[in-house]
């Protein structure tokens, strides 16, 4: 019941509605043909280049910076350091938008490569409960 508290009056019905139904286990084999099919198309090598077109120009951009401002970043690091062990909110950072882009185009390029590294796997393993 705690957990209507939470909840605006407006949500508090469908909370209710959708708590009622007992919760169902997926169907036996589905997880298994879902991995065949993820694993059926074999041609990954445009994710491969996909992921190097992200990644590269995004290390290239974190390692100027880091070469460019290390300072800067150490400093950061130590503010942040110093108040999460003093228990204040005295940090004081800056982090560049593009610095911010930079690594989520090199989390984008792992994930996809991640993905090829995947699929192209021979792993014949099978997935079951």
């Amino acid at each position: 019941m705690n957990a209507l508290i939470d909840l605006e009056p407006e949500e508090r019905e469908l909370h209710r509605l959708l708590s009622a139904a007992p919760p169902t286990a997926l169907p036996f084999g589905f997880r298994d043909a879902v991995m065949t099919r993820v694993r059926g198309d074999r041609r990954v090598g445009w994710e491969w280049i996909v992921a190097v077109l992200f990644a590269l120009p995004s290390l290239v951009f974190l390692v100027w910076q880091i070469l460019v401002h290390g300072d800067d970043f150490a400093r950061a690091i130590s503010n942040i350091v110093t108040a999460a062990s003093t228990e204040t909110g005295d940090a004081f950072f800056f982090v560049d938008g593009l610095t911010i882009v930079a690594l989520a185009l090199l989390g984008l390029a792992c994930a996809v490569a991640a993905h090829a590294l995947f699929v192209s796997s021979g792993s014949t393993r099978t997935l079951s409960r």
